[in-house]
This record gives structure tokens, C-alpha cells and sequence, in this order.
């Protein structure tokens, strides 16, 4: 048995047997390997901007969304909704937590001690309070948005 190498450009010894034969044929003759590059599709600039805008949007919308449950389920709905009655026309904590998600959504934030956040929407105040047991609460202040400004 005998073994032949070549050598490449690089230098790099090569097997004879595992290097590619040159085919003495025209080249719109000879047998070409599909390149992944030829073959898919890159998204675009826009696309790829587009699609992290939409991936962010859902992001965002499922933690509003955890947020109206977990305050909703706690405190915040049997003092600042039925006790208090600050929030006329609500009555299940469902609504009371699609009200919470779009205060988070659309509302103005505030970054707070403790690792806490605010968010401010047509007078109503959420507190995101993640080391409470009811991730925190959500109520309209006498004192409006001056209250929601004095947060710290």
C-alpha cells in the first residue's frame, strides 16, 4: 500500500485521499456543493429589527400581565378596590388586574429602592414590589401624581 500527500497552499500536509479532485470539465460542468449562504435567506436589517420589537413587545407584555395577576390576587383588591372603593366600575380582580397590566404598559416608570419599580397611569399608581408575598400594590393617592413623583 502506498501513501500519497500533497500539500496545500497553506502549507498544511494533506491526504491524497481525502482531497478534492480536480475536474478537468468547464466549470458550469462541474459539480458544485450547495453553500448555505446560496441557499438561505438572511433576514434583512429591517427584519431583524422588526422581529427583536415584537419578541420585546411580548416580553413586556407577559411580565405586565404577571404583575396585574400576582397584585390583583393580593391586598391591593380587597383594600384599594372593595374597602376604599377607589376604582368605580371594577368589581372582579380580573378587571382589577387588566387595569394593573395597562397601567404597566402604558404607563409612565419609575425605578425605586429595593428593587422595586412604579408606573403611573391616569391616576392610578402600580407598586411592583417583587419581596412582598403579593408582588406589591396598586392605588389611586389623594395627592395624584405629585405622590407618584416623591416615590423612592
Amino acid at each position: 500500500m502506498v501513501l500519497t500527500m500533497g500539500i496545500e497552499a497553506s502549507g498544511v500536509p494533506v491526504d491524497d485521499d481525502v482531497r478534492p479532485r480536480q475536474i478537468d470539465m468547464p466549470a458550469e460542468h462541474q459539480p458544485t456543493e450547495p453553500s448555505i449562504r446560496t441557499e438561505m435567506e438572511l433576514p434583512s436589517s429591517a427584519e431583524r429589527v422588526e422581529a427583536h420589537r415584537e419578541a420585546r413587545l411580548a416580553a413586556d407584555k407577559a411580565y405586565a400581565e404577571l404583575i396585574g395577576d400576582e397584585i390583583s390576587k393580593g391586598h391591593a383588591f380587597d383594600k384599594h378596590v372593595i374597602e376604599q372603593g377607589e376604582f368605580p366600575g371594577v368589581t372582579t380582580r380580573e378587571q382589577f388586574a387588566s387595569l394593573i397590566k395597562d397601567a404597566v404598559m402604558n404607563g409612565e416608570f419609575r425605578a425605586l429602592s429595593g428593587g422595586r419599580t412604579a408606573y403611573w397611569s391616569d391616576g392610578t399608581v402600580v407598586i411592583r414590589d417583587p419581596s412582598t408575598t403579593d408582588g406589591g400594590t396598586t392605588f389611586r393617592p389623594r395627592d395624584g401624581y405629585d405622590y407618584f413623583m416623591g416615590l423612592h
